[in-house]
């Protein structure tokens, strides 16, 4: 059963949760305590909003999502919490493997007020031809308006470490790992593969955000998919990584916004 949060504390977070954006955050992550877990051991993570790998923890807000869901050898359940509830995510392991975590947020919006702000954004996540199709279609260059959704998957390994593959769950824009990063040692390389509606997504920048074991500061590198709507990376050292990517689209005409994006990001660990 979900409860109404009744203390102005939590009300506030909630609202603070509200004003972050593309303009404020660029990433939006599931981030476990842990992403390695025995088979009686609870899962715990974080929803987390930031920039470069660092960010706020939020609460769960079920107003926020679409879906969030638990993905296994049993197949597929629902992600459930009370209002409120930190870390966002608790769930016990259901089957050992791989399993993995889901979100798909609501729809937002944000109004750019300057072009500049608006472009720093593109060339930030590697919207290079945005620029040319907004001034074809006549757009303003002032009160940009946007709305985007988050689509955000984490990979946890239960029991022992087996071998498998991350799969596509049917989130609107998904990043799909080639191979169980529990079985990646460092130096190796790992391949993921972009989807748009199911199919490859060619030509977009993919981000891989590195969080060194040492705590130290994040790194981040990018690339473009192929033609199949695949990158690979050298995942170098031990650590935390994050893989992120961004997709633009026209809006539907009944929608009151110039632009529409989705965001996929893909969390897991190489120890």
């Amino acid at each position: 059963m979900i409860r109404p949060l009744k203390n102005g504390p939590a009300l506030a977070l909630i609202g603070a949760v509200l004003s972050f954006s593309p303009a404020s955050a660029h990433e939006f992550w599931i981030e476990p305590e842990d992403y390695a877990v025995d088979s009686s051991e609870e899962i715990r993570a974080d929803i987390r909003i930031g920039q470069d790998f660092t960010g706020d923890a939020f609460p769960f807000i079920p107003a926020r999502f679409r879906s969030f869901s638990q993905h296994d050898a049993r197949g597929v359940e629902p992600v459930t919490g009370n209002i409120g509830d930190f870390p966002a995510l608790t769930a016990m392991p259901r089957a050992d493997g791989l399993t993995l975590f889901t979100y798909v947020s609501t729809e937002r919006s944000i109004t750019f007020q300057e072009w500049e702000k608006f472009q720093f954004y593109l060339d930030y996540e590697g919207l290079e031809n945005i620029p040319e199709r907004h001034e074809a279609r006549g757009l303003p260059r002032d009160r940009i308006r946007e709305i985007y959704f988050r689509c955000a998957k984490t990979l946890v390994n239960v029991g022992p470490v087996v071998s498998g593959e991350d799969r596509a769950t049917g989130m609107p824009i998904e990043l799909v790992a080639k191979a169980n990063p529990a079985t990646i040692k460092p130096g190796e390389l790992l391949q993921f593969r972009l989807l748009w509606q199911g199919e490859p997504l060619p030509d977009t920048q993919v981000a891989l955000f590195h969080k060194p074991s040492d705590g130290t500061e994040a790194s981040r590198v990018t690339t473009r998919t192929d033609a199949d709507g695949k990158v690979i990376f050298t995942l170098d050292t031990a650590g935390a990584f994050m893989a992120a990517a961004v997709h633009m689209t026209e809006p539907e005409p009944e929608q009151d916004a110039d632009w529409q994006s989705h965001w996929a990001t893909l969390t897991f660990a190489v120890e």
